[in-house]
């Protein structure tokens, strides 16, 4: 386990090249709260935290306690999704809720990231990418 950033989410390194970030708490709003140069307090954290990303690296986030997914929390993830992709990485959402899992996908989700149901799944499907 590589450690919490700011009590917001853990992280495990499952393989050299396969990382699971897990939100750890249900409600991230106060980390959304943007400032002068518009960038919250979890894109730092997220940030910070996928520095030592390996070239190449499948990360997966597990959004399965998240209660709520804003437009400003799908505004992070994307920024996340630039930094993974500028080092050839690929980004895995899993876990989520039906009804956030529907928002996610009419902000365009599906076609950005690649979604799976379950973590167990977007680790085989990173595994296997990983190892191609």
């Amino acid at each position: 386990m590589l450690g919490t950033m700011d009590f917001v989410f853990t992280q495990e390194q499952i393989a050299p090249l396969v990382r699971v970030v897990r939100f750890v708490k249900p409600d991230v709003r106060p980390e959304l709260d943007s400032i002068a140069d518009e960038e919250t307090p979890l894109f730092r954290s997220l940030r910070s935290s996928l520095d030592d990303l390996p070239e190449g690296a499948h990360v997966i986030f597990n959004f399965g306690i998240i209660e709520r997914f804003s437009t400003s929390f799908f505004q992070v993830m994307l920024r996340v999704r630039q930094l993974i992709r500028a080092k050839n990485g690929h980004v895995y959402l899993c876990g989520f809720r039906p009804e956030i899992r529907n928002a996610v996908e009419l902000m365009g989700g599906s076609r950005l990231f690649i979604m799976t149901s379950e973590e167990q799944q977007a680790i085989l499907k990173a595994s296997r990418a990983a190892c191609t």
